[in-house]
């Protein structure tokens, strides 16, 4: 089964505007203070400057979604999470594909939930697709 990567260009793009607007305030910040630059001037500058360049990062989340599958393991990293998930097939209970999401039921587990509300149709046809078509390989329950 091949694995499933899912660009989120809207979010990349936003990231990169809030950490322009980051970067901005800490020069703005350096340039229009009258006085002599005291030290707690440069430390704000100096954090906002950070702060700007972590949102040029994959810091902050990734502008890439991606479920994969890999000896016995669903490997799933998506945008809104700063980790990659690691699942094994036995675990898993059922799938449920819902409007708004997908989640995995785990045995013993808190279910994993996977959230599709900032994508487009497109995108969300893949996942289900994707999740379909893994339910019917290693004969999980698929509900709707």
């Amino acid at each position: 089964m091949e694995n499933l990567i899912i660009e989120h260009k809207g979010q990349s793009l936003s990231r990169k505007i809030i950490g322009f607007i980051w970067i901005l305030i800490a020069i703005i910040l350096l340039i229009t203070n009258k006085e002599p630059l005291q030290q707690n001037d440069w430390i704000r500058s100096i954090a906002f400057f950070i702060i700007g360049i972590i949102f040029f990062t994959p810091l902050v989340g990734s502008s890439r979604s991606t479920i994969g599958t890999s000896e016995g393991f669903l490997k799933i990293k998506w945008m809104d999470r700063t980790r990659t998930i690691t699942i094994h097939e036995d675990e898993i209970e059922r799938i449920l594909l819902a409007k708004d999401g997908v989640k995995i039921f785990l045995k013993g587990k808190k279910p994993v939930k996977i959230l599709l509300y900032l994508m487009g149709k497109e995108e969300k046809d893949q996942v289900y697709k994707f999740f379909t078509e893994y339910a019917q390989q290693n004969n999980f329950t698929l509900g709707k």
